[in-house]
């Protein structure tokens, strides 16, 4: 319960203010009307495009016996890869009022702990137009491929003497 003293107060600071123009409560109802249509394209494109890719590729991870883990917070789902010395995490959320992002995290693990190097990728999409449901299968794919090609480290390319050839 708020202090009642403190409510007298805030009522009579606030009072001279209370009127406002109906031009800026105009404004005010537009936007939460586009944000209301941000908000529906997310949940389409959730339940159609990325629910059933993610779900697609939990059923080939679990068949080929790929540690994994799925789970949601708030507006995210992330998908997180174990490998043996690697790990990759896949992050979906609406970011912004107005957009999706998918946000690729490869991890590496180094031989002491806290000696991480971290592969940051970031593809942002508009949410004021439906996402047609291939842009979730194209960042699965994505982000399995960078999990793959991170997972072979090359060694240091051999200094050759300026003028010379392999």
């Amino acid at each position: 319960m708020l202090d009642k003293a403190f409510i007298k107060w805030w009522l009579g600071r606030i009072q001279p203010f209370t009127d406002v123009v109906p031009e800026k409560l105009a404004a005010e109802r537009e936007a939460i009307e586009r944000q209301q249509e941000y908000n529906r394209n997310y949940t389409g494109f959730l339940q159609d495009a990325v629910f059933p890719a993610v779900d697609e590729l939990v059923k080939l991870l679990t068949q080929r016996r790929v540690i994994h883990r799925v789970s949601t917070w708030g507006n995210q789902l992330a998908l997180r890869i174990h490998l043996a010395w690697r790990w990759g995490e896949l992050v979906i959320m609406q970011s912004h009022e107005d957009c999706v992002t998918f946000e690729h995290h490869i991890i590496t693990e180094g031989e002491k702990r806290g000696e991480e190097s971290a592969e940051d990728h970031s593809h942002t999409y508009d949410l004021r137009d439906p996402l047609p449901p291939t842009v979730a299968a194209t960042e699965l794919q994505f982000f399995l491929s960078r999990v793959a090609q991170d997972l072979v480290e090359t060694g240091p390319e051999p200094e050759i003497p300026p003028g010379e050839q392999a």
